[in-house]
């Protein structure tokens, strides 16, 4: 992407600068500048510049132009300004016709301009007209929350890109394992050349990496093969997009026809400065709904009383429906260096690159505690499976990002509407409490793993005390048999005869074994709340695995 020299004379800093010759070619495009100070200057031109001389050159060595025509050099150029009156007092007439000849544009330039000013002049043009070809205006950084919108703009921002340089774009959304092109011609380059999306940040073909700028780690990527070196390779610029510190995207330039110029970077640039923007937004727009969430969380947790309205407005404000259900999953930060809610950034960040968010909420109700509210379509929530390695993709992030932390979570696999939210988290609480104590090693607790503990209220330090009571009775074979004797004994209330006949024993063998369970455990009888904590107790024990 260069610019017209016409356009360029057509400027208000260019109006002294006149054409003396090959006006035809005013629509020769520069993409850059180059300084002609010595005679065979041209012999290093790469094409398309635009050469700036003071004529001292041409003064000292008249045939240099005509050279310089004979090897080709002067046609690669874009056009040629040089100072009036500083060296050469007339333009000689065959260098003019040279000029014509070739529609080459010559151009005379006042005695008092610096050239740095021509540059500056001229690199200001290209930006200008770069970025009023993107037409990307800023919006409400809040609108971004929206999907559709996000990508509306993202596509907006990669068409301008192709639009400008006529170069294909390409980004790779991270979080939503998502690419969106500029048009076609990206896909169809890719498959010339047997290319998947991830090959353009990981390839898997040989290649040659050249960094371009190290502050925003852009770079160009080769592809080679060295078995056929004169077959057609194809090339491409790749800037990873980071925001809050979090890699978000891929951008890809693909360079399938040549390499960009100097001033196709200018538009590269801007269209990533652009992207990473939309990117930033989404972050700030994201952090600020989940404090906004939290605060709905806590107003829930710390209400009194039912009051509907008050209720309907706050979700509303957060938009949560009161008809839609939502899974509710409990998570707690058992070891770090600092707490949970000490580094909530770097939570959100990690929780918007995980699956779940996708249409989930997180909040902190203290310092190391903290939910996922999950939608779901119907009551009957998600299976277990899935559920499982949605929250086992996010423990994981976590606690890889966050050094010395651990996770423990607990989830109700049924869907609950938000008036039972406060209801839903306590249950959540209560399973992650009591599941600690049945199964120590796990990590993801949900509520029907513990069967009827969910609701029997049983106080952790008496649970704890049972449990370890009876897990030490359990390693001996004989205790062993009396406490199986006890669950068949309370199954079948109380009864000696039912009981005998279940264990194909006789009636007072099973006196006997009760008689030594009371001297072991000290059972007191008259309480029946008791009494139904140890049997359902009991039916855990032996249905699960030690």
């Amino acid at each position: 992407m260069g610019i017209a020299i016409q356009h360029l004379l057509s400027q208000e800093f260019f109006k002294d600068f006149h054409v003396i010759a090959g006006r035809k070619g005013l629509h020769r495009e520069l993409q850059g500048i180059a300084i002609m100070d010595a005679p065979d200057s041209l012999r290093w031109s790469k094409g398309k510049e635009l050469v700036i001389t003071s004529g001292y050159a041409i003064a000292k060595e008249p045939d240099c132009i005509r050279k310089a025509f004979e090897e080709g050099s002067m046609q690669l150029a874009a056009g040629m300004m040089i100072k009036r009156e500083r060296h050469l007092k007339k333009i000689p007439e065959e260098m003019i016709a040279l000029f014509d000849q070739y529609e080459i544009p010559l151009i005379s330039m006042p005695f008092e301009s610096a050239y740095m000013d021509v540059m500056q002049q001229v690199n200001t043009i290209v930006m200008n007209r770069a970025i009023k070809r993107f037409q990307i205006q800023q919006n409400d950084s809040f609108q971004l929350s929206s999907t559709t919108y996000r990508v509306r703009k993202i596509k907006k921002i990669l068409q301008a890109v192709e639009v400008e340089m006529n170069f294909p774009a390409f980004l790779y959304d991270v979080g939503e394992k998502e690419g969106y092109y500029s048009s076609a011609n990206f896909k169809k380059i890719s498959d010339s050349y047997g290319l998947d999306e991830s090959d353009y940040w990981e390839p898997k073909q040989e290649y040659t990496q050249y960094t371009l700028c190290d502050y925003i780690h852009m770079s160009r990527i080769r592809m080679v093969d060295d078995k056929n070196p004169e077959s057609p390779r194809v090339s491409w610029i790749l800037i990873p997009i980071y925001a809050g510190g979090v890699l978000q995207a891929y951008f890809v330039v693909m360079e399938s026809r040549e390499f960009l110029d100097y001033y196709d970077e200018y538009s590269v640039r801007i269209a990533y400065l652009l992207l990473q923007a939309v990117y930033e937004q989404i972050v700030i727009a994201n952090s600020v709904g989940n404090i906004g969430f939290e605060n709905f969380v806590l107003y829930v947790m710390n209400s009194v009383g039912e009051d509907p309205e008050r209720l309907l407005y706050q979700a509303a404000q957060q938009g949560l429906s009161m008809n839609t259900y939502y899974i509710c999953i409990l998570f707690h930060q058992k070891k770090g260096d600092t707490s949970a809610r000490g580094e909530r950034n770097k939570y959100f960040r990690i929780f918007q690159n995980c699956k779940i968010s996708k249409d989930a909420k997180v909040a902190f109700l203290d310092e190391n505690e903290g939910i996922i509210l999950m939608q779901t379509q119907e009551k009957n929530g998600f299976e277990k499976e899935f559920l499982e390695k949605m929250i086992t993709e996010f423990r994981t992030k976590v606690e890889e990002s966050l050094e010395g932390v651990e996770l423990e979570f607990a989830f109700l696999r049924e869907g609950k509407l938000l008036p039972g939210l406060k209801q839903s988290i306590k249950k959540c609480q209560k399973v992650l409490e009591m599941g600690r104590q049945f199964y120590p090693r796990k990590r993801i607790l949900d509520d029907e793993m513990l069967g009827p503990f969910t609701w029997i209220d049983i106080p952790k330090e008496e649970l704890e005390t049972l449990l370890t009571e009876y897990r030490e009775l359990m390693q001996d074979e004989k205790h062993a048999e009396l406490l199986h004797t006890l669950k068949i004994y309370l199954e079948n209330n109380m009864n000696y005869s039912i009981t005998a006949e279940k264990m194909y024993a006789h009636i007072n063998t099973i006196r006997k074994r009760i008689d030594k369970v009371n001297s072991l455990l000290e059972i007191d009888w008259t309480n029946h709340m008791s009494k139904l904590k140890m049997e359902v107790l009991l039916q855990f024990l032996f249905a699960s695995d030690f």
